[in-house]
């Protein structure tokens, strides 16, 4: 017996197996089905998918096979990948002075053929083969010969596609991981910086309160400075614990909802002074969503129209309809509106356009980034149309 050679390169080619991440890995069907239909094509009782580890070939796939690995020094499929542009072919194994005496020539598998493609990856590195064994001396023919490189060829198709899941997975882990980190990050800061905030709050009034007759006009401008930037401030620490609140709420839930009930509530929220003029359909549409994620983003949507209103009068029309795919609920204000190069912007977090509202405020750039990403939640999506002067329309849009 001949013990096959180690290739020049094999460090590098046993660190290119290793990237598969396959050795000792589970049965997968995929492989399996190649196996069989290559037994089937070159009708032989014995195939597999071979792997050269250092020390032993291990199949991740065999039919006819009673063990899951033999020694490397008497692997027919070690002699295949010292060849990798070649089908390695054994006709009559007792013939050849290689194998006349090899252990699985002598022993109870009886090899006696033996026909190996080489599986090389996309780098030139031969991994194993491909390999049907009969125990009767015989030729394939050229069918199956070129059938038998065809499977081999999708036998390093299904590793590579192998490979890229494992890192796609191992990717969407590791920013899984890191988006924990930065939400848990933004969360302790925020309830760390809120604390000393309210104090800082809280101290300005008492300090406007109480000593306002002992501070001149410039006193009075700056400690009214600290507590309107110190509110500014709250606000912003309060939308980055709603944005990431939401990440962990289960939406899955659902229940029927009265559309014109649900609007009467968020109404008497959001405008308990009765500064907008609000139309609602007149029919009391009933439909089922997770009320607590839908109400959270009409609260928004009829939130952002009040503040940033600067009609006279301003009035808010909430309409419903119904296409084969979508439930449709719209929010339609007569305010400012949005110029068409913003409306690309609106819904990236942290984005406020630079504008203040009817309060003299700034907003956060927090909430259409949190109704979106609400939306996503509901297998649903946003869409917006506006006009600069004349005002926006935004469409919830929820798959039925």
């Amino acid at each position: 017996m001949i013990p096959p050679q180690i290739i020049k390169n094999e460090k590098d080619r046993l660190n290119a197996l290793l990237t598969y991440q396959i050795l000792d890995s589970a049965p997968e069907k995929d492989f399996d089905d190649i196996v069989n239909l290559a037994s089937e094509i070159c009708q032989t009782p014995i195939s597999a998918i071979t792997l050269v580890d250092k020390d032993r070939q291990w199949f991740k796939s065999r039919k006819g096979l009673p063990v899951t690995e033999t020694a490397r020094d008497v692997s027919f499929c070690a002699h295949a990948i010292n060849n990798p542009d070649e089908t390695f072919v054994i006709s009559n194994a007792l013939e050849d002075e290689r194998f006349f005496d090899n252990p699985l020539v002598t022993g109870d598998l009886n090899i006696r053929c033996y026909v190996g493609v080489p599986l090389v990856d996309p780098n030139g590195f031969p991994l194993g083969s491909l390999c049907v064994i009969d125990n009767q001396p015989r030729e394939l023919d050229t069918f199956q010969l070129l059938s038998l490189q065809k499977l081999a060829n999708q036998v390093i198709k299904l590793l590579e596609l192998r490979k890229k899941n494992l890192q796609l997975q191992e990717n969407h882990n590791n920013l899984l991981s890191r988006y924990k980190d930065l939400e848990q990050f933004a969360t302790v800061v925020s309830h760390d910086i809120k604390s000393p905030l309210s104090n800082i709050i809280m101290l300005s009034k008492l300090l406007q309160e109480n000593n306002d007759h002992q501070l001149d006009e410039d006193g009075k401008k700056m400690v009214e400075y600290i507590a309107k930037s110190s509110e500014e401030l709250k606000k912003l620490v309060d939308a980055i614990l709603i944005y990431y609140k939401y990440d962990n709420e289960n939406v899955d839930l659902t229940e029927a909802i009265y559309l014109n009930d649900l609007m009467k509530y968020i109404i008497g929220i959001v405008d308990a002074k009765h500064e907008i003029e609000f139309v609602l359909p007149k029919k009391n549409h009933l439909f089922s969503s997770n009320k607590m994620a839908l109400g959270q983003i009409l609260y928004n949507l009829i939130s952002n129209s009040i503040k940033y209103n600067d009609k006279p009068k301003g009035i808010i029309e909430i309409g419903f309809h119904e296409d084969e795919a979508h439930l449709v609920i719209s929010v339609t204000d007569n305010g400012i509106g949005i110029a068409p190069e913003n409306l690309d912007k609106i819904f990236n977090i942290f984005e406020n356009l630079g504008k203040t509202d009817r309060y003299q405020a700034r907003g956060t750039g927090i909430g259409l980034s949190t109704v979106q990403k609400l939306a996503y939640k509901l297998n649903g999506k946003i869409e917006v149309t506006s006009e600069v002067g004349k005002g926006s329309t935004f469409a919830i849009l929820l798959e039925k």
